[in-house]
């Protein structure tokens, strides 16, 4: 018998978790009768421990109910939103913070909206869990380095400086990502896609992680250790006041 170890601990696994988490995906129930598709087919799962599976069971639940209800996925999240997503909120009234409540009006149909105040500190640990999980299942083994969650999705009018953070880190990655020249994968992608970036010359790569058509969210992974990276930020600011003149390099003839 082959023992595997935790996608993310490396203790014993005990159970095999969904990477995502499996309710994301829709239920035939919901969805079949419009789209003629099974979406929860070819799913990725990943050996776990029972910490980093059965345990965070509220958070993919939390992740489900924020991303699919969000302005601008596509049509499968709406459907999802006004079945699964309904049951969800009915039977935990206290599962969204939800601060106000509209309809806007779009070619003479009304679409409720809500304002809901995010915990991004439960979507971050959940987009950390999908991220290791992924790692794990292209180069089976536990992600050991660093992760930096970049997502326009944590804009907020409060944090000025948090949204410009996001905003510009995002725009510059989205860039990039036009020359990745990677696989995009998922098999479900009206659900869920991902792209790994090429290494670069710092052991880092960024993740490209796709919900519903509609929300990008960038997870950089750097392989470096704590020193490295202090080193890495040394030799960086060193080039730069080089480059640009700040430092004079002073030598005899």
């Amino acid at each position: 018998m082959v023992i595997q170890n935790c996608y993310w601990c490396e203790n014993e696994a005990n159970s095999m978790e969904h990477v995502p988490p499996r309710c994301l995906f829709p239920e035939d129930k919901d969805v079949k009768r419009v789209f003629n598709k099974t979406f929860r087919e070819h799913l990725i799962t990943v050996p776990s421990c029972d910490e980093h599976n059965m345990q965070k069971s509220n958070l993919d639940e939390y992740l489900m109910v924020t991303l699919s209800g969000r302005v601008g996925n596509n049509g499968l999240a709406y459907i999802q939103t006004l079945t699964k997503i309904d049951r969800s909120r009915k039977r935990n009234r206290k599962l969204l913070d939800i601060e106000n409540s509209d309809v806007i009006r779009i070619n003479d149909k009304e679409f409720p909206v809500l304002w809901v105040n995010v915990d991004t500190q439960k979507l971050n640990h959940s987009f950390e869990s999908i991220a290791r999980g992924l790692y794990y299942y292209e180069n089976s083994k536990s992600f050991k380095g660093e992760l930096t969650i970049v997502s326009k999705l944590f804009n907020h009018m409060e944090d000025p400086d948090g949204t410009e953070y996001n905003i510009r880190s995002s725009e510059i990655i989205e860039i990039e990502r036009r020359h990745w020249n990677t696989e995009v994968k998922g098999e479900n992608k009206e659900v869920f896609s991902y792209q790994f970036s090429p290494f670069d010359d710092f052991k880092t790569q960024t993740l490209a992680l796709n919900f519903f058509e509609g929300i990008d969210v960038f997870v950089i992974l750097t392989e470096l250790t704590a020193k490295e990276i202090e080193d890495a930020k040394s030799r960086l600011s060193f080039l730069n006041k080089l480059l640009f003149g700040d430092l004079q390099l002073k030598y005899e003839r």
